[in-house]
């Protein structure tokens, strides 16, 4: 049998202010067919199937329409929970899914492991594989912290009962059958995992990542929550997918990927996803800009979103119309314009303009005071009251 393993679709998320939807709906049908090249029988999602914890009506619709489109390719689907997901949406489907071949497990199966360690069968019914679907485990599913506990302690109960739980669930597969290859899934953090701007913190102020040493030793480890494909402690068979396509510029220049278990050879291999949309950042000064962008190859479908940094203190009013007029009948959209910080000159005055967005109210109240040629000590009494008012303002009510 033929496992893929992907992670991280963050359905419904969307980049200033512009949906992802096309781009999802793109990979959806690019899995769809990659099951059938590729004869997969079955696709693990290792959590984050949505954005946020109140995905769009569009974001379900896909979901649940994905999971149709691999019943009718007679694929089964495990679906875990990631840090975005919220337990009750995806819960509220959980029954009917599972009509259609399409598991979801969202919390931890303490007391009955058999919820969770899920049996994949071949079509002609024998055991291929065991998969311990193993879901983001919430810090109060795991532990119940006391008074008094030092942060130290905090993350040394968690790492132990997540321990604890890993081994629960792979002892079970086990005592089902010691013959076929168990897969263990999960979504958190390992040691050694790249972290990129759209990735967030998971275990804040308790555990920010796993040592691998503390779990199991599965035939395959399908990880989600790193949004870059890689290898987990040096094993090729422990691995995060990464998410299909970039959910921040940063990630445009990773290579997005799927995994591919084979539990015949044991063996798993990348393969390639297709880029449907282009994200690319330019920087440097406006007339380079212009000349980078009138350069641009126009992608045949999507259109490429640009992320425009400016290396000079400039009006960005007039630059931007300048982009538009550049981008007028082109198959590309601008999705932001920024300086650099160092280029907004806030206080040199050598600058064209600087805006409230490149600078803080403090900085703000320091510059009116030198345009008004505040002596020293009458400023440093105003910059107190000043501060003091801020601070004020910022205490919740």
């Amino acid at each position: 049998m033929k496992i893929l393993h992907t992670s991280d679709w963050h359905l419904g998320q969307s980049v200033m202010g512009k949906s992802r939807l096309d781009e999802h709906r793109l990979f959806i049908n690019w899995l769809s067919a990659t099951v059938v090249e590729q004869g997969i029988e079955a696709v693990v999602l290792a959590g984050d199937v949505f954005d946020t914890s109140t995905p769009p009506s569009y974001a379900r619709e896909l979901y649940h329409d994905c999971v149709v489109q691999l019943n009718k390719l007679d694929c089964q689907f495990i679906v875990v929970a990631g840090n975005h997901d919220s337990v009750s949406v995806l819960n509220e489907s959980k029954n009917l899914l599972a009509k259609l071949k399409a598991y979801v497990v969202t919390q931890p199966a303490w007391d009955n492991a058999s919820d969770a360690v899920l049996e994949l069968k071949n079509q002609d019914g024998t055991l291929a594989a065991l998969v311990c679907a193993i879901p983001f485990l919430r810090a109060r599913d795991m532990v119940r912290y006391e008074m008094g506990q030092s942060g130290a302690d905090k993350q040394l109960q968690l790492a132990e009962q997540i321990k604890r739980y890993y081994q629960q669930q792979f002892d079970y597969a086990k005592s089902i059958s010691a013959d076929v290859p168990i897969i263990g899934t999960g979504h958190l953090t390992m040691v050694g995992g790249e972290k990129t701007e759209s990735v967030r913190d998971i275990y804040v102020g308790s555990l920010e990542a796993l040592s691998p040493s503390l779990l199991p030793e599965f035939d395959y480890l399908a990880l989600g929550h790193i949004h870059k494909p890689m290898p987990v402690a040096g094993n090729s068979n422990w691995r995060y997918s990464g998410s299909p396509i970039p959910m921040s510029f940063d990630e445009a220049n990773s290579p997005k990927s799927v995994c591919i278990y084979d539990t015949a050879t044991r063996v798993a291999e990348r393969l390639a996803i297709p880029v449907f949309r282009p994200l690319k950042s330019l920087k440097g000064e406006r007339n380079e800009l212009l000349k980078q962008i009138e350069q641009l190859d126009e992608p045949q479908d999507l259109a490429i979103w640009l992320d425009i940094t400016v290396n000079e203190d400039i009006n960005l009013g007039p630059f931007q119309e300048k982009l538009a007029q550049l981008c007028e009948g082109r198959n590309m959209e601008i999705v932001k314009v920024q300086r650099t910080r160092k280029a907004a000159g806030l206080f040199d005055g050598d600058g064209e303009t600087a805006t409230l967005e490149d600078i803080n109210p403090t900085e703000v109240f320091d510059r009116l005071l030198l345009e008004k040629e505040i002596e020293p000590s009458r400023a440093n009494v105003l910059k107190q009251l000043f501060t003091k008012i801020v601070n004020e303002q910022e205490q919740p009510s």
